[in-house]
């Protein structure tokens, strides 16, 4: 066989392989998009069966402000690796909603409107020793009719109720029960006719 030709031959194969390659790797992008697996030892980031059919049956959407202070908490590292498990069980969450769940974390700094923010909304900063400056970890949650829920300072030692808090808030805000209008009045329900009046 003559050498150029198999070199034409080499370089034919090659351009085969690169295509099926490309068009391998978008199916399996399309066929995958949005599967996760948890090889963690204890499931970190598998969710309940019941959180998951929550986050994708929302009937209105779901904000929720992740408020961690990344700088204030430099000097103690198992709660910053605690905000980091809080914060993906949060986005995990999100990720199952299908966009109905709008997840921000928010940095706060000392005396920017986030940490304004903060206060208003109800969350609380804990102070972590003498002179240093207080940590924001809570969790503040809004719906689309000005329902508003709140975890005010998340607690390292309740973390086996973690994602309980948080599926229960999501759960209080994406489904409000409906307001009860009564009307009370003094006035008669027959608007005060008498048909005996009448000559």
């Amino acid at each position: 066989m003559a050498p150029w030709r198999s070199k034409g031959i080499g370089a034919a194969t090659f351009v085969v392989l690169a295509v099926l390659f490309v068009g391998l790797t978008v199916v399996f992008n399309h066929a995958f998009k949005g599967a996760r697996l948890d090889l963690t030892e204890n499931h970190l980031y598998t969710l309940a069966p019941g959180t998951e059919r929550l986050a994708g049956s929302l009937k209105e959407p779901v904000t929720l402000d992740f408020y961690f202070s990344q700088q204030a908490s430099v000097a103690v590292p198992p709660l910053r690796a605690y905000a980091v498990r809080v914060r993906e069980l949060l986005e995990e969450i999100a990720a199952r909603s299908g966009g109905k769940i709008r997840l921000h974390v928010i940095d706060p700094q000392p005396y920017s409107d986030d940490e304004d923010r903060a206060t208003e909304l109800g969350l609380k900063s804990v102070p972590l020793g003498a002179g240093s400056e207080p940590v924001w970890f809570g969790l503040a949650g809004s719906n689309s009719t000005d329902g508003r829920s709140v975890i005010e300072f998340f607690q390292p030692d309740k973390e086996e109720f973690l994602e309980y808090d948080v599926a229960r808030m999501i759960h209080e805000l994406g489904a409000p029960s409906r307001k009860v209008v009564g009307l009370v009045s003094s006035l008669p329900i027959d608007g005060g006719f008498d048909p005996a009046s009448v000559a």
